[in-house]
């Protein structure tokens, strides 16, 4: 891989800001695929564990169409926090 410095090139600031939320650039040239430019955290190299999970604007678009809870969710989640019990002080206590 040959490595160049970063003022040796001009991405604009939209390519950069993508490229930091480990979304993929496509570069084209006379409307075909020329580069690819992508987060070096996502790029799989020997040796190296690939990114694990998915960007933080993708979880949040899933989440938005997903339901709401239903209106008694909270009064069920209470009443079944009533029957277990109070909670230990310190979670690694036994309960």
């Amino acid at each position: 891989m040959r490595t160049i410095s970063a003022e040796d090139v001009r991405i604009p600031k939209e390519a950069r800001d993508a490229v930091a939320s480990h979304e993929e650039v496509l570069v084209l040239n006379r409307e075909r695929p020329a580069f690819l430019i992508v987060n070096p955290e996502d790029y799989p190299r020997p040796g190296m564990a690939p990114r694990r999970g998915r960007p933080l604007h993708e979880v949040l678009s899933i989440l938005e169409g997903g339901p709401l809870p239903d209106p008694g969710f909270a009064d069920d989640l209470e009443a079944v926090l009533d029957s277990v019990g109070p909670a230990p002080q310190s979670p690694w206590e036994r309960s």
